[in-house]
């Protein structure tokens, strides 16, 4: 079995098939001079044109390329995890198919990674994309995920990084999250830093993404900064609320009493029912976070578990 290589290049791959020959010759060029064991895994993200085929074709021919095959389109971070679980270099760098990202810059990350980070996030300072659909969207969607979240990264949405494998691998990634990389790997203790790299206009095939994306985006940042902030300890998000329903519950309960003692003879329910709904409420987050403290505790006796049967590895 050959050893395994230093570098393991992941590209998510979705109707890309006016891009991939340029693909193809642009890594070529790129692995003729690059000085480290390198594997490149394309991961076929369900496509409907003649991407898949030209990857059988391109895996022939090339040694270093690995292709996977998703059975249904997923969507880009399915397809990054997909491409993770089968990487076998110490160090992940993930780029996109469409060459806006240049292969160029991957030493300049390596090389940031060897100063001891963890991750080395891509920013595209000069970013060549439409200022209104694109730009402008990403440049408040940046800055909103870095003051909650407070991981400050110029560019979430860039997918050239680089990661240590350590520290990227324990990961379970779903929905959209690829973009939050840099929190989820802040949370798990990452040393981040940011290089500027080179960002082309697209030239050929379409953008896969638009406006849509907003609202998956931000619900997902919710649930980033559940994890980041709580995930190890779940009971001090579902506490504070257990108290303050259970404080609610006996302040009801007490102005109750309070009327009966007095002689107001009062006869309205809402007292009484607000006691009762907030005791109620009380126990269901004092349950729920007992419950999320129990599978925090079962989850780290596997931590690298992985749902599996999504993907095919075709080579």
């Amino acid at each position: 079995m050959a050893s395994a290589p230093e570098v393991s290049l992941v590209i998510p791959i979705f109707d890309e098939e006016e891009c991939l020959p340029t693909l193809f010759s642009t890594l070529d060029r790129f692995l003729s001079s690059f000085e480290r064991t390198l594997e490149v895994i394309c991961v076929d993200d369900g496509s409907r044109d003649r991407s898949l085929a030209m990857l059988y074709e391109a895996t022939d021919t090339r040694p270093w390329l690995r292709t996977v095959k998703l059975r249904s389109n997923r969507g880009q971070t399915a397809a990054m995890a997909a491409g993770l679980e089968v990487a076998r270099g110490e160090i992940i760098v993930f780029m996109d198919a469409d060459l806006q990202n240049d292969p160029s810059d991957i030493p300049r990350l390596i090389a940031k990674l060897d100063e001891g980070y963890d991750l080395v996030s891509g920013w595209r300072r000069q970013r060549q994309d439409r200022a209104f659909t694109r730009k402008f969207p990403s440049w408040v969607a940046n800055r909103i995920i870095g003051w909650f979240i407070g991981v400050r990264v110029h560019d979430y949405g860039c997918t050239l990084k680089a990661y240590r494998a350590s520290i990227l691998k324990p990961l379970h990634l779903y929905s959209d999250m690829h973009r939050f990389l840099p929190a989820l790997c802040s949370g798990a203790g990452a040393r981040i830093t940011e290089i500027e790299v080179k960002h082309h206009p697209r030239r050929l095939g379409n953008s896969k993404y638009g406006l849509d994306r907003v609202l998956k985006v931000m619900g997902d940042l919710i649930v980033i900064k559940l994890i980041v902030a709580f995930a190890d300890r779940p009971m001090h998000y579902f506490g504070p609320f257990s108290a303050a329903f259970l404080l609610l519950g006996g302040a009801a309960a007490g102005l109750h009493l309070l009327n009966q003692t007095r002689g107001f003879n009062e006869q309205s329910i809402v007292l009484p029912a607000l006691a009762v709904l907030s005791l109620v409420c009380s126990l269901y987050f004092l349950f729920m976070g007992l419950l999320a403290d129990l599978i925090v505790r079962v989850g780290r006796r596997d931590p690298h578990a992985l749902k599996r049967g999504a993907a095919e590895l075709i080579s």
